[in-house]
């Protein structure tokens, strides 16, 4: 790879924009005119462009149109703004997918879909390769000189599967390539259950949920075509563009991609990110929610700039309720995604289109079209805003003191498993236990006042005072180990429920749970676990310092303390009296264990109670309740501190031994400060 991680070579200030789709608009020149001059007044120095505009680029095959795009792009370069070009692979010319069907992906029933929609290309077809490889080259060699061009967009939110034959076959190479004989394939599945042994590498099938090993080797599989399609893609832009970085926009906790193996192709990190806005009691967990994604990027990134690709600006036309955002909720969500480490804040879409799916989703232009609309305005001034944050450009974020593991296999394998309770998701996100449980040790951190990185199994750990592996479902015996190694070289580990169950093949371990060694790294015995209905709570009873009262939901295991110190007990249901909390010295280091759905309370106790143990105290100190975070990023100036009130009340909080001069206003932020409903602020740390 040419170009250093997060980096793009021409970034001298914070990248703002929009997907901008001129494409729809060839027949109205003046429309491009008002947006460039809308654009320069709302300070957008950026936009993805052609993302979905193939036709309009090759309206018949072997037959290029550049003309409509060569204005856009000259004119872009004549008014000191940049393009991100996309390559048009996510939805198909209708042309290319009746003359070559192949390209059409086929469902799990054999049907092949019809023309139309998107993103539902098959990710073996030759034809669908060669083309997309076809046209890239063509753009990358009409625009490789351009001074507008900063970054290629490949593709767009790559997801889904195909179950057609090219695609089982390949599968199959897939499986025989890993496993080398079918006695090792058919060891690792456990297929003698039900007789499902297979004899021949043809005889096996693109999925049988009766065999949760096939299904994590599927999506395993299916992860892979998408990056080899992907490399496809990029192949011809890396080639001709050198110099040029290569992203693609990820989707946050998507189900079926694991994004800590796209990372590893990719120049830059970007995600799309829709929270809903809401105005209810809980929005403040969503908000949280988008924190642990956004910390997701910055481990992808390797603690290098971000960029979030797509956001609204106001409302979306998907959900089931598409609320307006509330004053002060837009600027939060950007704000957010600074300060945990975004260079580029772009929206979904900067002009309302007339027509289909997305005419209704929010926009920074409206239907109307002038400069005279409320959400027009919040986002000029936002560019405004975003020119006097400009030291944050290019610099590397801090690392934390303690991260949380998010493994997307593990959660595949959990999910595959016939038996566990169902998570409730946080919307919109897609959600899961592994999920759910991560969110939620990420959120009683966060009322912590601690920062918090999010790593994958294959992280290096041992630079981190604390570790947090959330219902880590597979664990295989080298991660048992180094996890073990973490702790008796003094970190600090903590596991919840569900941990260590199976191995990478999605076979329980034998000799008890948790296994592959973290039975005798966290000094217990998981003998049973209790999946609970909605209205069921299970009572915790701890003596932490001070009588420590709460309730369990949704899942309790039976815990039996081996070696570990008990810290809290159920007191109810026929196990009262059983372990849920414990704690065991492992060399220099501490092993925690949490084995029930805790409360937010009560795992915000339970994380107080830690930290103080260990002395991990925030850096910044002070006394806030529920909704308000902070967060710290480094920039050219120094250390800026950002100060989020995530409720739409009203809230408190008393700085103890810190003043925090906020930037936009001047204003010294000191003792006791109040903050408005959804108010930010970013603030300089005078000591």
């Amino acid at each position: 790879m040419s170009i250093p991680k997060g980096s793009i070579p021409k970034q001298t200030q914070l990248f703002y924009g929009a997907d901008y789709n001129p494409d729809q608009w060839q027949h109205a020149p003046e429309i491009l005119e008002r947006d460039i001059e809308l654009m320069k007044q709302a300070g957008v120095t950026s936009a993805s462009v052609g993302i979905f505009a193939w036709t309009a680029l090759e309206p018949e095959e072997g037959r290029y149109e550049f003309a409509w795009l060569d204005r856009v792009m000259d004119r872009f370069a004549q008014e000191g703004m940049f393009v991100f070009l996309a390559t048009p692979s996510g939805s198909k010319p209708i042309w290319l997918s009746e003359k070559y069907p192949e390209v059409r992906r086929v469902n799990k029933n054999g049907r092949r879909d019809a023309s139309g929609g998107r993103h539902n290309h098959c990710m073996s077809s030759p034809v669908y390769r060669t083309k997309t490889a076809q046209m890239n080259r063509a753009l990358a060699e009409r625009y490789k000189n351009h001074p507008a061009l900063a970054l290629w967009h490949v593709g767009n939110e790559f997801s889904g599967e195909c179950h057609c034959d090219a695609c089982r076959m390949n599968f199959q190479k897939w499986l025989k390539a890993k496993y080398q004989t079918l006695e090792a394939l058919n060891e690792a599945w456990w297929s003698n259950f039900w007789n499902h042994t297979f004899t021949d590498w043809s005889q096996i099938p693109t999925f049988d949920e009766s065999i949760d090993g096939l299904s994590v080797d599927w999506l395993r599989f299916t992860n892979d075509q998408h990056v080899s399609f992907l490399r496809n893609e990029m192949a011809p832009l890396r080639e001709l563009t050198p110099n040029v970085p290569c992203t693609t926009n990820f989707m946050g906790t998507h189900e079926d991609t694991n994004y800590w193996v796209w990372s590893e192709h990719l120049d830059i990190i970007s995600n799309d990110l829709y929270p809903m806005p809401d105005d209810r009691e809980e929005t403040w967990k969503q908000s949280i929610a988008s924190d642990f994604i956004h910390s997701m990027m910055r481990g992808m990134s390797g603690g290098k700039p971000w960029m979030l690709l797509e956001c609204s600006p106001s409302s979306v036309n998907w959900g089931q309720i598409n609320k307006l955002k509330r004053p002060g909720a837009h600027r939060q969500e950007v704000l957010q995604a600074l300060a945990n480490g975004a260079d580029t804040i772009h929206y979904f879409q900067w002009r309302k289109g007339r027509g289909g799916f997305e005419k209704y989703h929010g926009a920074v232009v409206d239907h109307e079209g002038s400069d005279q609309g409320r959400v027009y305005q919040e986002c000029a001034a936002i560019g405004s805003e975003l020119v006097s944050l400009e030291s944050l450009c290019q610099q590397d974020l801090p690392q934390a003191d303690i991260a949380i593991v998010y493994d997307w296999e593990s959660r595949w394998a959990l999910n595959a498993s016939c038996g566990p309770k169902a998570a409730k998701a946080i919307q919109p996100y897609p959600s899961d236990i592994t999920t759910e449980a991560c969110q939620a040790h990420y959120r009683a951190l966060t009322v912590a006042g601690q920062s918090v990185d999010v790593l994958s199994v294959q992280s290096e750990f041992t630079d981190y005072k604390v570790l947090v592996i959330p219902a880590l479902y597979m664990v295989s015996d080298a991660l048992g180990a180094r996890l073990q190694t973490f702790v008796e070289q003094g970190g600090i580990l903590v596991g919840s429920y569900l941990t260590g169950y199976v191995d990478e093949n999605n076979r329980c371990h034998l000799g008890g749970f948790p296994g592959a060694g973290l039975r005798e790294t966290f000094g217990i015995w998981n003998e049973e676990v209790d999946y609970l209905h909605d209205e069921t709570e299970v009572s915790i009873v701890a003596e932490l310092g001070e009588t420590y009262r709460d309730v369990a939901k949704d899942i309790v295991e039976i815990l039996h303390a081996e070696s570990a110190e008990v810290l809290a007990r159920t007191a109810s249901e026929f196990y009262k009296g059983s372990p849920i909390v414990t704690s065991k010295q492992v060399g220099l280091g501490a092993a925690y264990y949490v084995g029930a759905k805790l409360g937010d309370d009560g795992l915000s106790q339970f994380y107080q109670q830690v930290l103080s143990v260990h002395a991990l105290h925030p850096k910044i100190r002070m006394t806030m309740p529920k909704g308000v975070v902070i967060r710290q990023r480094e920039s050219a100036q120094g250390t800026l501190a950002f100060l989020f009130n995530y409720k739409r009340e009203a809230q408190s909080i008393e700085l103890h031994d810190q003043t925090l001069r906020d930037l936009a206003t001047g204003d010294l932020l000191t003792g006791h400060v109040e903050l408005k409903p959804y108010a930010s602020h970013v603030c300089v740390i005078d000591i």
